[in-house]
């Protein structure tokens, strides 16, 4: 799709969302609760259907909340990486070979972020809350809370 209107590629990584909350119950064990079981049900069969007539784990469209509870915040850490250009690409990318090998470069550069992003996080002296609050109070206000070169 990005080949066909000539779109630049970005991978993107992001890690951290695991710092805010902890996953207590996800659809699996919601299911087994027999009245929220019910509940999602019904609640499902009375939405729109977006795919309809699909099937496989596409065509899963089950309405649901998960439980989570909130932890002490940590941080959220963002990267982008290396653009890759589709212009020109539309006719070479019709080809499924070419297509996958585009496909597998995006996915890599995705996967290399992430795992970056995870290496920074473990090396980073204020990912704790605490620790940046004692920071900030050791520091002006305007002071940025020191995060990782890239």
């Amino acid at each position: 799709m990005a080949a066909r209107f000539g779109a630049t590629i970005v991978p993107f990584g992001t890690v951290g969302e695991d710092d805010i909350t902890n996953l207590v119950l996800d659809y699996n064990d919601l299911m087994k609760i027999p009245f929220v079981n019910d509940y999602i049900r019904e609640s499902s069969r009375d939405t729109i259907r977006v795919r309809e007539g699909m099937s496989g784990e596409v065509a899963n469209e089950a309405l649901y909340i998960p439980g989570i509870l909130p932890r002490i915040p940590g941080r959220f850490y963002y990267l982008f990486g290396k653009p890759i250009e589709t212009r020109g690409r539309y006719e070479s990318l019709k080809d499924r070979q070419n297509a996958n090998e585009l496909y597998l470069q995006v996915k890599s550069g995705v996967e290399s972020c992430i795992a970056y992003l995870r290496k920074k996080r473990e090396e980073d002296p204020y990912r704790n809350i605490f620790d940046r609050t004692v920071h900030r109070a050791l520091h002006s206000p305007l002071h940025e809370i020191p995060a990782f070169e890239p």
